[in-house]
């Protein structure tokens, strides 16, 4: 069964399309079946892996799109996954093992347009539909926007656990207070829910600081940082195992040049790609497996190559 991880920060702009993008396309990269759930209505992390042309083509049918899951009651999870939508100039699978669920702008339109169930909130719904493919992938990663609203709900109420993209700021340790406050709430008015679908409990795993400047001053903020977890350690807010990852991911103009192309950084070519910054993705990625417990990259890592 897949392990299955929210991507989430409160705080907005902290680079979380980009990690989920680039960590998803190193866990298939490294041989894990990976899918990437996107349930922001801003669809950037669809479009950046299906590039605007297949994305735009994709609108004219509703269907293959995550909100159809609520609108529809006879559809299914398989109908709206794009396998391996990551493709050369020719048309050919650049990652097979990375699939996607896209998002369009309409899954707004889940707050306040999609009728409601009074006994079936959406987030059960979700998760009625999601166990379907769970045994297709390793990961399945979602990635969720800067809010608590109904996909963020969806999202969490399947996942096992949260990383939270963030940077060394102020107010991103406010974002982190926020989401873990909001997290608690969030889990004891799901209980009953959460027992009946057998779903599981999501917990704050680790906190991956992104697109960090060269020159940064890191350290202040780290202390907080780490003052804060574990005050909601204490509280039982987060894992006990919560960490901030010493694997940072640097501030590279190379990201950009990744969403014009429509590939993660450890697909770009020497002539495109900053090495340096596709190391900072595998090495994270890396130490997430090993804090999930999952085996060492094996010989299709080589492979891929």
């Amino acid at each position: 069964m897949a392990k299955k991880i929210s991507f989430l920060n409160i705080k907005g702009g902290v680079g979380k399309t980009s990690l989920i993008v680039n960590m998803g396309a190193c866990l298939a990269y490294m041989g894990r079946r990976t899918l990437i759930v996107d349930f922001d209505a801003q669809s950037n992390a669809s479009i950046w892996l299906m590039r605007l042309d297949r994305w735009n083509s994709l609108n004219r049918d509703p269907k293959k799109f995550v909100l159809n899951l609520f609108k529809d009651p006879n559809s299914e999870m398989r109908d709206c996954i794009q396998k391996s939508p990551i493709r050369d100039a020719d048309g050919d699978e650049m990652l097979p093992r990375l699939d996607l669920a896209p998002a369009s702008f309409s899954l707004m339109d889940l707050e306040h347009e999609v009728e409601k169930q009074d006994d079936r909130p959406f987030y059960l719904r979700f998760h009625e539909a999601i166990s379907t493919i769970e045994d297709d992938y390793d990961f399945i990663l979602f990635d969720c926007p800067p809010n608590f609203f109904y996909s963020t709900q969806c999202a969490l109420f399947s996942s096992d656990s949260v990383l939270v993209p963030s940077n060394p700021d102020a107010l991103s340790i406010i974002g982190f207070h926020l989401l873990a406050d909001k997290l608690a709430d969030f889990k004891k008015r799901s209980a009953a829910h959460r027992e009946e679908a057998g779903a599981p409990t999501p917990e704050i795993i680790g906190v991956a600081l992104n697109a960090v400047k060269p020159g940064t001053k890191i350290h202040v903020p780290l202390e907080r940082f780490n003052a804060q977890i574990e005050r909601f350690k204490d509280q039982g807010k987060v894992a006990a195992t919560t960490h901030i990852y010493p694997d940072l991911i640097r501030h590279s103009v190379t990201v950009g040049r990744a969403v014009m192309l429509g590939v993660p950084t450890v697909l770009m070519s020497k002539q495109d790609a900053s090495i340096n910054l596709a190391e900072d993705y595998i090495k994270l990625t890396k130490h997430l497996l090993e804090q999930l417990g999952d085996p060492e990259p094996d010989d299709e890592e080589e492979e891929a190559k």
